[in-house]
């Protein structure tokens, strides 16, 4: 008998996302990185103090990267997704395959920060997906784990987890319990 253990709680949910094969030419790394980094450490750093300018600047910074979002090419534009998502990987179901081991990029939206994120990842399965209808695109369930070396993104990761499991136990105890509350 074989026991799976994890090393981060895992939770099903609806987050912004978009992902590509990784890019290793640094002339072509998205020059707005830096800028949504800076920009979510500058969100942080005054919402104590100033919680009305920090949801201000995070609306225009999401209006900002929707309208970027729709100028991208389609298959790199991030989109609401259902994923399966724990501070060591992430899974989702796309209508592009990725070859197992190949190195992608996930550009991901928390709620907890509202500002794009994006992880580096490796493939550990891609898996195509029965059609519901023929007309239907194909489908692939792909599944990633976070590298090494991202701490800071991670951290932020399993912050979101934590949160959205809170949320959902609170939810359960509500609707078995709601004389609780």
């Amino acid at each position: 008998m074989s026991i799976e253990r994890r090393d981060y709680f895992r939770v099903d949910t609806t987050l912004v996302m978009g992902w590509q094969l990784a890019l290793h030419d640094p002339e072509v790394e998205d020059p707005l990185s830096e800028i949504n980094q800076q920009i979510s450490g500058g969100i942080i750093e005054c919402a104590p103090d100033h919680p009305t300018l920090a949801h201000l600047i995070t609306l225009l910074n999401n209006k900002l990267d929707a309208i970027r979002d729709e100028l991208s090419p389609s298959e790199f534009k991030r989109k609401k997704r259902r994923v399966n998502i724990s501070g060591s990987g992430i899974a989702f179901t796309t209508t592009r395959a990725a070859e197992k081991g190949s190195e992608v990029e996930i550009s991901l939206v928390l709620p907890t920060t509202n500002t794009p994120v994006t992880v580096l990842a490796n493939v550990v399965g891609c898996k195509r997906t029965p059609k519901e209808r023929d007309e239907d695109p194909e489908q692939f369930r792909l599944r990633a784990q976070y590298q090494p070396g991202q701490d800071s993104l991670t951290e932020q990761i399993v912050h979101f987890v934590s949160k959205k499991q809170q949320e959902i136990l609170a939810e359960r105890r509500h609707l078995t319990h709601p004389d609780l509350l």
